[in-house]
């Protein structure tokens, strides 16, 4: 029964040095041994996904790209790693939204992991950074022209961890058609992210929209964003929003 177990100890050594190379052996200490990392893209966020596995110094260890559900070996320091994996956007030191545009639909995964072991099995997991903003307008204007809606916010950017960076951000819907959308970053403060009503290029008014979100509930601290849906009801007198099962009457003026 001994030289049973001994025999297949001795297989399995026998396979180690296929992972780990010829250069650390059983006698030696292995703290110096690089560690064997399998990362898991499964499930996929929408979208092809970009990632980057660095060494603790920022070293890069590896970037890839990948289009489905797929398993990736590596030999890696064992003093931890970074990975960093993102869908809906190129992979970049942040996820700069340029000037105009709304917010890419960006999944993001970051973490960092020990890897002092022989081998590390990870999965990395993708949190949703963004939220489509529905936005259906009920009732003309005034005048009955067709009106576009704009958003205006301090959020320019967002870090790999999903942090809110500042920046301008502004984006007018290019179609008419009801509801709008827009995604939106993370935002912090929600305070300060404003609605234009638009017609034939000229405001006819802005809203505190970040206020609203706020006041029915949104919660911008969330792992994985919910999308919202916002109805607009416009009158002679006034323009009523209905936020889940929020809303709020305001007067036709301009609110800031």
């Amino acid at each position: 029964m001994c030289f049973e177990r001994i025999g297949r100890l001795g297989a399995i050594l026998s396979v180690l040095p296929l992972f780990f190379g010829e250069s650390c052996t059983v006698k030696e200490d292995r703290r110096d041994c690089p560690c064997l990392l399998s990362v898991e893209f499964s499930p996929l966020p929408p979208g092809p996904v970009e990632y980057r596995v660095e060494a603790k110094d920022g070293s890069l260890l590896a970037r890839e790209t990948v289009t489905r559900d797929s398993v990736y070996f590596f030999k890696v320091p064992r003093d931890g790693v970074r990975l960093v994996a993102i869908s809906g956007t190129a992979l970049a030191d942040d996820v700069v939204i340029p000037y105009g545009s709304d917010c890419p639909p960006a999944y993001i995964s970051h973490a960092t992991y020990d890897t002092n072991y022989e081998a590390v099995q990870i999965r990395p997991t993708f949190n949703k950074h963004f939220c489509t903003l529905s936005i259906i307008l009920d009732g003309p204007p005034g005048d009955g022209g067709p009106v576009q809606i704009g958003i205006r916010g301090r959020v320019g950017a967002l870090s790999l961890e999903g942090r809110p960076l500042a920046g301008e951000f502004s984006y007018i819907s290019s179609g008419r058609a009801s509801p709008l959308t827009c995604r939106l970053p993370r935002q912090a403060p929600s305070e300060q992210l404003l609605l234009d009503i638009v017609m034939e290029d000229n405001l006819l008014r802005t809203f505190a929209l970040g206020t609203y979100l706020r006041q029915s509930g949104y919660d911008w601290g969330e792992k994985d964003l919910k999308d919202i849906s916002v109805t607009i009801c416009l009158s002679v007198t006034h323009i009523t929003f209905h936020i889940q099962d929020w809303s709020v009457c305001v007067e036709r003026n301009v609110e800031i």
